[in-house]
């Protein structure tokens, strides 16, 4: 990814105040990166109008608090 671009939490936080709403729920599945450890990532669908994009965010305690903070149900 080139320097500078948004990624992660940054990268959602960004896409929501351009106005991309968080489509619930949120899915917990197995990192596609990190199989072996059992690490989780947060898979998230983002919808603007007729658009849907998906970002992916490695667990952290981070995206646990945005999230809960949001009331966002996690699946």
């Amino acid at each position: 990814m080139p320097f500078g671009v948004p990624r992660g939490l940054e990268a959602l936080r960004l896409m929501l105040e351009q106005g991309w709403r968080i489509e619930t729920p949120v899915l917990a599945r197995l990192s596609w990166a990190q199989r072996n450890t059992g690490e989780l990532s947060y898979h998230i669908i983002l919808v603007r109008a007729a658009q849907r994009s998906l970002v992916v965010i490695p667990e952290s305690a981070e995206i646990r608090r945005f999230l809960a903070d949001l009331n966002i149900p996690v699946g």
